[in-house]
C-alpha cells in the first residue's frame, strides 16, 4: 500500500475546505475569500468555478484563496458529487490530483 505524499494530501484537504467554504459548511463567509464565476459564462465542468485574482506578486500566488482556484475549476466534477461532504470526499479521493503537485 503506497501513502500519498504529503503535498497531495495538503491539496486535498485545501479542496474539501474550499467545499466547506462555499456550501456554508463552516463559519466563514464565502466572499471574504472566493468570487464565484457568474453561470452564463461557465459552459464546461461544474457550476461552482471560482474566479482567480491576478497579482503582480508571488506573495499572494501561494495564499489559500489563489492557490486552490486552478485545482478547483478543473474538476471534472458531476452535480452528485457536490449534493454533500461524503460524497464530494469520495470523489476527490478517486480524482487524479497529481497535475497539481510537484511530487508524487
Amino acid at each position: 500500500m503506497r501513502i500519498d505524499s504529503l503535498e497531495l494530501r495538503r491539496l486535498r484537504n485545501d479542496l474539501v475546505y474550499t467545499y466547506k467554504i462555499l456550501f456554508g459548511l463552516v463559519d466563514v463567509k464565502c466572499d471574504e475569500f472566493f468570487t464565484l464565476c457568474s453561470n452564463e459564462y461557465n459552459t464546461r465542468g461544474h457550476a461552482y468555478k471560482l474566479a482567480g485574482h491576478h497579482s503582480r506578486l508571488d506573495i499572494r500566488k501561494y495564499w489559500f484563496c489563489e492557490r486552490v482556484v486552478k485545482p478547483w475549476n478543473s474538476l471534472s466534477a458531476q452535480p452528485e458529487d457536490f449534493s454533500n461532504l461524503k460524497c464530494f470526499k469520495r470523489f476527490l479521493i478517486n480524482t487524479d490530483l497529481t497535475n497539481y503537485v510537484t511530487v508524487c
